[in-house]
């Protein structure tokens, strides 16, 4: 009976926050909300931030249903307040190909090929809007026609432990910006452009990218079939 009551309650209390961040993706503000939820019985005892710095390490205890002892966790989030993260895969009508990025990645300590990608945050309007911003900074493009290649009011997490939710897109004939926005201090990027559709396939084969840029941009090579821009 009482494990019954527990189970009812939690469903409950998921119901509560469900609506709540679905009452808060309406408002103007980016929404960090998961429109894909599904109900369990995993409590988080404590929170406690062990490290500091561009990144925080958080060590989450968690209650299990199945086990009757508390387990740690070390999750990684970004240090500032953000709406989650961006990814844009840039496209060419006209030459049939993509523009992507290479640049210096600290954790593999390799330089891999990627897509413009950056956080939402305050001074975004929308995931667009950031996903506008990060295009011309890291791409030197803007306009064109874009797509969302996930469902609305989704998000979808980075990693198992890490709590940074993506948004992917898809943006169709931009065109270049003499004067962008400037990059990050930290960032050193060189911008790639006429890469082909089967360039981008074999990049992600042989594992000239990340995981998240490789997600990406497979998603971006299902729409474009879809528009009917490759075969």
């Amino acid at each position: 009976y009482n494990i019954m009551m527990r189970r009812l309650l939690s469903l409950f209390i998921n119901l509560i926050w469900f609506l709540a961040d679905a009452a808060s993706s309406n408002g103007a503000s980016p929404s960090s909300s998961r429109a894909f939820y599904r109900p369990h019985d995993y409590d988080i005892v404590n929170e406690e931030v062990l490290y500091e710095g561009w990144r925080k390490v958080i060590r989450r205890t968690v209650q299990s249903p199945k086990l009757t002892k508390h387990i740690d966790f070390d999750v990684i989030d970004q240090t500032h307040s953000t709406g989650g993260a961006v990814i844009i895969f840039a496209w060419n009508s006209t030459s049939k190909s993509a523009t992507i990025i290479r640049e210096y990645m600290p954790g593999c300590h390799r330089v891999l090929g990627g897509l413009a990608a950056g956080l939402v945050e305050e001074k975004h309007a929308t995931e667009e809007d950031a996903a506008r911003y990060e295009l011309e900074e890291e791409c030197h493009l803007a306009g064109g026609t874009w797509y969302r290649l996930i469902d609305d009011g989704v998000s979808v997490p980075m990693d198992k432990y890490v709590q940074t939710e993506i948004v992917p897109y898809l943006v169709v004939d931009p065109h270049h910006v003499p004067n962008p926005r400037p990059i990050d201090d930290e960032e050193d990027i060189e911008i790639v452009t006429d890469v082909s559709a089967e360039e981008i396939m074999q990049m992600v084969k042989k594992g000239d990218m990340n995981l998240v840029g490789g997600w990406g941009a497979l998603l971006a090579l299902v729409k474009l079939r879809e528009l009917g821009e490759i075969e």
